[in-house]
């Protein structure tokens, strides 16, 4: 074989071993936005903090469509994030700003309208390594009709994808996620299970209430059970009874001893309280 044929024969090995090496790690797609006729979504990364990522999952609505918190209400679709297919993600955790309800001709719901963000904590599983998010999301979006979303997005977290303005809009977005209770200020006194117009009803006392007209009161109860936007019963002093109709709840099964998450929205405060009904 001539000089020259032995150059180009091992310019085409080592090509070939380049397109090898190539097609066994291929570099990871940054798809960090998901574009739909009603809405938006996109992965956002605010940077490392404590060893932590903070990144997060804005959903961006058009002018007067909506879609759905935990518990969505009468009716509607909570959103479902799957992390499946995330590298070096130790830990994750999504968490949910207040939400608002809202009534239209499928009922009551309960939600977000507009911008909401859902802020995402992660600990990557190797430190120094690079997190690789990749995230389905199922979700609703709602107006006259409910569209459901299906949205693939993927971001590998890192300082160069890091962005100020994602830094900005997660601390600001900081301020309205319900915060656990501390023993001062708004609190929950007790949670009760009574009878009203013959159905189940839980009625909540709490104390340190600012506005008692303008306070809310979503549960997550664990079971197909919704509880209704809550009636003002006394009030007196900062002390408040609220009552909350329970329905859809299994026949032969009560919420007495049941544990209960209750979000609270209290003009800016949301609160985070776990209990037992009594």
């Amino acid at each position: 074989m001539s000089l020259h044929h032995k150059s180009i024969w091992k310019w085409l090995v080592a090509t070939a071993l380049v397109a090898a090496v190539t097609g066994m790690a291929p570099a990871f797609a940054d798809q960090r936005e998901h574009r739909g006729d009603f809405s938006a979504l996109r992965l956002m990364n605010a940077g490392l903090e404590d060893g932590q990522w903070k990144a997060g999952i804005q959903i961006t609505m058009q002018p007067g469509w909506k879609t759905y918190w935990r518990v969505p209400g009468e009716s509607g679709v909570p959103p479902q994030f799957d992390w499946t297919a995330t590298e070096n993600a130790g830990n994750m955790h999504v968490d949910m700003p207040v939400p608002k309800r809202f009534r239209d001709d499928n009922g009551e719901g309960i939600g977000y309208q507009g911008t909401v963000v859902f802020p995402v904590s992660v600990t990557p599983a190797v430190a120094g390594e690079p997190v690789r998010l990749s995230l389905q999301a199922f979700y609703a979006v709602c107006n006259d009709i409910c569209v459901p979303v299906q949205a693939q997005v993927s971001l590998e977290l890192s300082e160069a994808t890091a962005s100020a303005s994602d830094r900005y809009r997660l601390g600001l977005i900081a301020s309205e996620m319900p915060q656990q209770a501390t023993g001062g200020g708004l609190s929950v006194k007790a949670l009760t299970l009574v009878e009203a117009d013959g159905k189940p009803a839980l009625e909540v006392a709490l104390d340190g209430v600012e506005d008692p007209a303008a306070t809310d009161i979503f549960v997550e109860t664990g079971t197909t059970a919704y509880l209704r936007r809550p009636e003002l019963v006394s009030q007196a002093n900062g002390a408040a009874i609220y009552r909350l109709i329970v329905d859809g709840l299994p026949a032969g099964t009560s919420l007495k001893g049941k544990p209960v998450r209750l979000t609270i929205a209290a003009g800016k405060t949301g609160l985070v309280h776990d209990g037992f009904v009594q």
